[in-house]
């Protein structure tokens, strides 16, 4: 998406306060002993010896420049806003220092998974943050692709990012289908651009750049009615889910929106009816 006027000013602002080692060194003091709404305030005398400040007018001045936005007065001191220990995570997510090459693959590495067209062996990548697995011999699958912070990859060989990369994938359009963005919390919206035989949705934030175009089944796996009933019929739900069965996708009505997702296991096929928000409405088993 697109910032609006409102938006990007918004942002400018948001960035314009960071652009000074004064207040950089006040907002990494206040961090030191984060503790999430238990920490405790540190004291206008403490974060200026914290930061080695003499001149309490130029201190002041910078404080008073972060106040309301990245810090809080509270009684007995300043605190940390949510606003700044978001960003402060994200920065060391994402933190531009290098990791090893052999870490970051940048060139297709064989994983343990099989394209579910071709059944050819997959391959993970890793490009500007995304992690990405697709076909190693066709194209006719389009692939998964998801970001995930490079700090994800100490410690975990190619399989057990690919498996991660899914999880979290998961997880995030799980929360997103009930209508919470799964990093600003804002509202979402899904439209389900479906046509009989597609198989794609889309969900998006209201508020922030958050966006993805998924297979119609993905974002249920989390609701707890249908993972019972696919567990029920033989489905693995601890595969990625590019590796889950393939729904077989029927419009059954436009006013209101009614589809119907058949997934078939090893001992039946369940169908799963989902309103225009993806919202379920009624799972039969057919065994």
């Amino acid at each position: 998406m697109s910032p609006d006027d409102e938006s990007a000013a918004a942002v400018r602002d948001a960035f314009s306060l960071l652009g000074h080692e004064i207040r950089l060194e006040i907002l990494l003091a206040l961090l030191e002993d984060w503790h999430a709404v238990y920490t405790e305030p540190r004291s206008y005398a403490e974060l200026m010896d914290a930061i080695g400040m003499r001149d309490s007018g130029k201190f002041n001045y910078h404080l008073d420049k972060l106040r309301g936005v990245y810090v809080r007065e509270v009684e007995g001191g300043y605190v940390p806003t949510a606003a700044v220990t978001a960003l402060y995570r994200a920065v060391l997510a994402h933190r531009p220092a290098e990791r090893p090459a052999d870490q970051t693959p940048s060139d297709p590495t064989p994983i343990d998974s099989r394209c579910p067209r071709c059944d050819a062996g997959a391959v993970l990548r890793y490009e500007r943050g995304f992690v990405t697995v697709a076909c190693s011999a066709c194209e006719e699958w389009p692939g998964f692709t998801y970001p995930f912070p490079k700090n994800g990859f100490a410690g975990r060989s190619a399989d057990a990012v690919a498996r991660e990369t899914a999880r979290r994938a998961r997880f995030h359009v799980g929360l997103a289908r009930t209508g919470q963005c799964p990093f600003c919390a804002g509202t979402t919206t899904v439209d389900p651009c479906l046509e009989d035989g597609a198989d794609a949705v889309e969900i998006s934030c209201d508020t922030c750049t958050f966006l993805v175009g998924i297979d119609p089944l993905s974002p249920l796996v989390r609701d707890g009615r249908v993972a019972a009933v696919l567990a029920d019929i033989g489905v693995d739900l601890e595969r990625p889910d590019w590796e889950l069965p393939e729904p077989t996708v029927r419009i059954e009505s436009r006013e209101p929106v009614r589809i119907a997702l058949a997934v078939e296991g090893d001992t039946g096929t369940v169908t799963i009816v989902v309103d225009g928000s993806l919202t379920v409405r009624s799972i039969d088993v057919d065994r």
